[in-house]
């Protein structure tokens, strides 16, 4: 099967086989995947991540930022680039962790077929609380919104180029970590949706090359900016499910 839709992989320059395994699973699919060169935040001193609150990241993480989440946040905001310097009118950002199932394509394609406005749906989530519908492909996809979050997984989603417009306004600086941040559409005025069953699914490579997020944390009572946060945060998403 012939799959015209581009498939952009974020992948790093030493991760080689992760791209390898990716790039032979998408032939098997029919599918042709593009790199892109991912940022490696370890490698950059932290006095000179640009596009980077520390305040806001402590206040509202409640815990020191790791270089591979800076570079992560980098890495997408990367491809988000390309979807608007190419003007691609849809395109799948992928982290190179993801494989695909059976029918991807086929469930892709009557996605976009469907007439669905959206900016970005994504295609995996780790947890899946308090699903509204919206919308329903004729592939049998359950589309929508979820009351209860975050989902988490930023490891592939489907995007409009005017979606990586809005998302590129509202992604910067950074202060909090990637997943999160996408999932935000109430904040920066985007249509995300998940879909209720995934479209993609991990490989068996290691799934997280993050490192030990217990280590960084802030003491509790410095979190207490953090649980105000979240409390609005759970509010806006609740009303932002029951919105779209």
């Amino acid at each position: 099967m012939s799959f015209d839709l581009p498939f952009l992989v974020i992948n790093l320059e030493r991760s080689i086989d992760r791209w390898t395994s990716i790039d032979e699973q998408a032939t098997a699919h029919g599918i042709s995947v593009e790199r892109v060169p991912a940022v490696d935040g370890n490698a950059i001193p932290p006095a000179e991540w640009r596009d980077f609150s520390a305040r806001k990241f402590a206040l509202f993480h409640g815990r020191r930022p790791m270089g591979a989440e800076y570079g992560c946040y980098m890495s997408h905001i990367r491809a988000l680039e390309q979807v608007v310097e190419r003007d691609l009118p849809y395109a799948v950002i992928l982290e190179d962790d993801a494989s695909f199932l059976p029918d991807t394509t086929v469930r892709l394609a009557s996605l976009i077929e469907s007439g669905f406005h959206f900016d970005v749906v994504k295609l995996f989530n780790h947890r899946v609380k308090g699903f509204i519908s919206k919308h329903k492909t004729a592939a049998g996809d359950d589309v929508g919104r979820c009351v209860h979050g975050p989902m988490c997984s930023s490891m592939g989603y489907l995007v409009t180029s005017n979606g990586a417009r809005r998302l590129l306004r509202s992604l910067k600086p950074m202060f909090l970590p990637y997943d999160i941040a996408l999932e935000r559409g109430w904040d920066g005025g985007a249509e995300i949706y998940l879909t209720r069953n995934p479209i993609i699914q991990p490989s068996g490579i290691a799934i997280s090359t993050m490192g030990d997020y217990r280590a960084t944390k802030y003491p509790r009572i410095m979190r207490i900016p953090t649980a105000l946060f979240r409390g609005q945060d759970y509010v806006a998403r609740t009303i932002y499910a029951f919105r779209g």
